[in-house]
């Protein structure tokens, strides 16, 4: 017998494991929705400007980075000042791109010019072309203000520029070539719990922003890459193949950059009789980042005594050593 559903106006979603409870959730526009911008942190309530920020979108996604220049404090940068001291057409900004541990290939940096939206507020905004959304990682990103007038074929002359993460996950529209990339900020918040505030009934935030995550991700494969023996493989966030212990080893990060907040902000007082020692959780997130990074140190150090004898004394080839995902990601800079 054939069911035919009919669809709602909107989806409803059961909530608070009441009965008859449901909350609805109102449609946004399609409009927009590749428009990205880079969210500030919260920390009790108050923004913290001068950290910093990441943007996060999928690979391949046709997206266009929202920008408002600040300076070192977080302050938006009014930009009218320099246009009318500098002569006309002389200013310009752009967008540099680069693999974060992509050190010294100066043949992996991607540039762009912005469009200024509003100097007063110091907006900006720049479309992403193919080939940067093409490979899923962690990218250092640069926007910058260029006195063209002033520059030279070496030395562009920056007047001031702003730092940030980009973060491409990983997503089935990409380039046909890429197959690796890192986990995805999706699959990460979801390995830790960390989705939604409402999974933290303490602090009602989400425990780590996107930029604490992005170089969360980077750090495994910077220990991979300098740890003894050394290899001619040298990984980046774009070719990294081990996924299980990958994950393990960015949640291990994530843990110990959590412990050194509560070590700074740990102090137990008493006030008309009520204890408070809110911030008294530096030791389990020690014990819980410890534990992940030492089994992550002793997996790189035994693959990579493996890779280093194989390649000395050689091997006997077989499909179940490496599939063809891992060796078709192996790229040397």
């Amino acid at each position: 017998m054939a069911v035919i559903a009919t669809p709602t106006s909107h989806p409803l979603v059961q909530c608070c494991d009441l009965p008859n409870t449901s909350i609805s959730l109102t449609p946004v526009p399609c409009a927009g929705q590749n428009v990205i911008s880079a969210p500030i942190t919260h920390v009790n309530a108050q923004p913290n400007l001068s950290k910093m920020r990441a943007v996060s979108l999928s690979q391949g996604q046709c997206a266009e980075i929202e920008w408002q220049m600040h300076d070192k404090d977080g302050a938006p940068v009014d930009l009218r000042p320099c246009e009318i001291t500098a002569p006309p057409g002389a200013l310009k900004i752009v967008l540099r791109l680069k693999e974060q541990l992509a050190l010294g290939n100066t043949r992996a940096v991607q540039s762009l010019d912005a469009i200024i939206v509003d100097a007063a507020t110091g907006k900006v905004k720049v479309n992403l072309t193919k080939n940067m959304v093409g490979i899923p990682g962690i990218y250092y990103g640069e926007m910058a203000l260029i006195n063209v007038a002033a520059e030279n074929a070496d030395k562009p002359c920056v007047v001031f520029s702003n730092t940030f993460y980009v973060i491409i996950n990983r997503s089935t529209f990409g380039s046909e070539t890429s197959v690796g990339g890192p986990p995805s900020i999706a699959e990460i918040r979801l390995h830790l719990r960390d989705s939604s505030p409402s999974e933290s009934f303490l602090i009602d935030n989400i425990m780590f922003d996107d930029a604490e995550i992005a170089l969360a991700i980077a750090r495994p494969i910077q220990y991979w890459n300098e740890i003894p023996p050394p290899l001619d493989l040298i990984y980046t966030t774009q070719s990294f193949p081990f996924r299980y212990h990958w994950l393990e080893g960015i949640c291990a990060n994530l843990f110990l950059m959590v412990a050194e907040q509560f070590r700074r902000n740990q102090l137990s007082y008493n006030a008309a009789g009520v204890a408070v020692d809110d911030q008294n959780k530096e030791a389990s997130y020690e014990r819980a980042g410890q534990t992940r990074w030492q089994a992550y140190r002793e997996w790189v150090r035994a693959t990579k005594a493996s890779i280093n004898l194989e390649s000395c004394y050689g091997e006997v080839s077989s499909n179940y050593k490496y599939s063809a995902y891992t060796d078709a990601i192996r790229i040397r800079y």
